[in-house]
């Protein structure tokens, strides 16, 4: 080899990779997390095909298995504690409604009974005013009192009473009858309804 004449570079036959640089805008872009999709809302026709579906399946037992049966109780376990709340309240509200108006009706004829047990002549007329009629009428030993007073239906009602010929022996209320004797009244309650301002705390 000639020393005189320069060496030529030597250039391999491998081809030499090259990377080629892109540019921003030629990157591939991210693809975004596909938003999360929300459960369909629970509509009343659901609810109305769910419930018609258990109420046929309850109309026929005979297809049900012991697992469908625990599945449709625990599916429907929130309406049942309610019908049972609803149930037992309404049970309770009857009840307590029912003592209230027993408790009210036991006071009302006690209340009755002590007006009528305790009247004399004296409270008669404080309550009810002066009678028409006042007859009083000695039948030895007894002094028998008899007072009228004008009710509902152009009718007389006539209140008697008695005591001993003893100047300090009280007046008994005796009896309460029409004028014309077509009727009486035996109980408290009765003789209130015919002559309420028997029941009066005068």
């Amino acid at each position: 080899m000639d020393e005189n004449n320069p060496q030529e570079p030597t250039y391999s036959r491998e081809s030499i990779a090259t990377t080629s640089i892109t540019s921003p805008s030629e990157m591939p872009k991210t693809t975004e997390p596909a938003p999360m999709e929300r459960p369909a809302p629970f509509s009343t026709g659901t609810l109305k095909t769910r419930l018609s579906g258990w109420l046929e399946a309850a109309w026929n037992p005979q297809h049900l298995s012991l697992a469908e049966v625990t599945a449709f109780l625990k599916r429907t376990r929130r309406l049942w504690l309610t019908v049972a709340a609803v149930a037992i309240g309404l049970i309770g509200f009857v009840t307590l409604v029912q003592r209230l108006a027993e408790r009210a009706r036991n006071m009302r004829e006690r209340r009755h009974e002590q007006a009528v047990a305790t009247v004399t002549p004296d409270q008669l007329i404080a309550r009810c005013g002066v009678a028409a009629e006042d007859v009083t009428k000695e039948v030895y030993p007894i002094l028998m009192r008899t007072m009228s007073y004008p009710a509902r239906g152009d009718r007389k009602l006539v209140v008697a009473f008695s005591r001993t010929a003893e100047e300090k022996s009280d007046w008994v209320f005796l009896s309460m009858n029409d004028e014309s004797g077509a009727a009486s009244y035996d109980t408290p309650d009765a003789k209130i309804a015919a002559l309420p301002c028997l029941d009066s705390k005068r």
